[in-house]
């Protein structure tokens, strides 16, 4: 496979960075290079199928005009969803990430994209849920979310937590995990087996059982995390609820293929703090527009019983659930 040679050129670091790391963990498919100076930008001098420019360099390409010949492509690389500039066409920063590569592979010319990209099927929509304070009811909130959901769509529910009591929850143990799924995709040796022998059902819902192990999630690599989500855009799933944690390696990259990110959050003075740093942190990568801050009231002590399941995906948490959501316009 021919890979694509990308050049991206924008003042912001953060997006700079977090876009590279993006996009050479999508598979190995680019090559790319970034510039934020312009001067470093000037003395690049070999060749590229598509330049990715912001204003600022748009405006330095006018003025070097002979630059255009190292670039097959132009596309500019823009914050503002919508703007048009009359010679280059735009590409937004904050879309969904399968369209933002669709769009670079339609700009090669005389290419076709590539069956290895993370495209994503029509429709098909991730969603992210992650607590930077480490809510006690992330995991049954994401369960009640993931079956609310399911109440009128085909459901996937991945549980990327380190540490996961998603077992003891449902009371069931499963014989394979997230991590027998990986390794079945990218070259286990179980050929025979398909997606439906990894999934479990609950509910409204279809799940893969978090891994087992303290180093199990930190140790699956971007790539890897990339390869998973290519799969699952090939599924018959119309929502994928993620449950995230900081243990994973490559997180930002997750982040930046999905639709929305659901950041849940207590009320009181200490955890806005701990929000508010994590917002910042977004902000730098470039992700704040894909966020929705929810902030969660309740507490395990205000659940029925010692963690029962059925109670919770059926009691308060549940209402507050489909409160929040149901009414959100454009939630789902």
């Amino acid at each position: 496979m021919k890979k694509i040679r990308l050049l991206i050129a924008d003042t912001d670091k953060a997006y700079m960075n977090a876009l590279v790391r993006y996009l050479i963990g999508t598979g190995g498919q680019y090559e790319v290079c970034g510039y934020t100076d312009a001067q470093d930008f000037l003395e690049e001098e070999n060749d590229f199928s598509v330049a990715l420019l912001s204003d600022e360099f748009l405006s330095v390409l006018e003025e070097n005009p002979e630059k255009k010949r190292q670039f097959g492509s132009i596309l500019h690389l823009t914050g503002s969803e919508g703007r048009k500039n009359t010679e280059y066409e735009p590409i937004f920063k904050f879309q969904k990430m399968s369209h933002f590569t669709e769009q670079i592979h339609k700009a090669v010319k005389g290419s076709e994209p590539d069956r290895a990209t993370f495209s994503g099927r029509k429709g098909q929509r991730i969603q992210v849920i992650y607590s930077p304070m480490h809510h006690e009811l992330t995991l049954p909130f994401s369960l009640s979310m993931a079956k609310l959901i399911g109440e009128n769509s085909q459901t996937l529910f991945i549980d990327m937590e380190g540490m996961s009591v998603l077992p003891q929850l449902l009371e069931r143990e499963s014989k394979r995990d997230l991590g027998d799924y990986l390794y079945h995709i990218i070259g286990g040796i179980e050929d025979e087996k398909n997606m439906t022998d990894f999934l479990g059902f609950y509910e409204n819902f279809y799940y893969i059982a978090p891994m087992k192990g303290l180093t199990a999630l930190s140790s699956v690599s971007v790539d890897q995390w990339m390869c998973l989500l290519e799969n699952l855009s090939h599924s018959d799933f119309d929502q994928i609820v993620i449950l995230m944690d900081q243990m994973v390696q490559g997180g930002d990259a997750i982040l930046q293929a999905a639709d929305d990110i659901l950041l849940l959050g207590k009320p009181g003075t200490y955890y806005e703090k701990s929000m508010n740093a994590f917002l910042a942190d977004m902000e730098k990568e470039g992700l704040s527009k894909k966020c929705r801050q929810l902030l969660l009231p309740m507490s395990v002590s205000q659940q029925p019983g010692e963690y029962q399941m059925r109670a919770m995906l059926n009691g308060n948490l549940s209402g507050f659930v489909r409160k929040e959501f149901m009414n959100a316009a454009g939630a789902f």
